[in-house]
């Protein structure tokens, strides 16, 4: 997986971390570290853009369900892939990362 962030620094400052690759157990503390440093550096909204995630296990929409309990509507879900949205559905959890375009 690999993380790339580009950081809007205009008012409100936003960042966008794009998602590519299989998220998984091997490599979701490296999102959640990504996303801890964005909340740690203020920023007014953060945009996870999942296009090119092409694998997302139980351990990596954990890492996005924490983020998302921890911003609330200050994450935007971008392009969340078919097997993210079908996890939550499964789950019991359509609506668990916001409209997770």
């Amino acid at each position: 997986m690999e993380v790339t962030t580009v950081v809007r620094r205009e008012s409100p400052r936003i960042v966008r971390m794009s998602v590519r690759g299989e998220l998984d157990a091997t490599n979701a503390d490296l999102l959640r570290a990504a996303f801890e440093a964005a909340i740690a550096d203020g920023h007014a909204r953060l945009e996870a853009d999942l296009a090119d995630v092409t694998f997302c296990s139980l351990a990596g929409l954990t890492v996005l369900l924490g983020a998302r309990r921890a911003l609330g509507d200050r994450l935007v879900v971008l392009a969340a892939p078919p097997g993210v949205r079908r996890l939550l559905s499964v789950l019991h959890m359509p609506g668990a990362l916001g409209d997770a375009q």
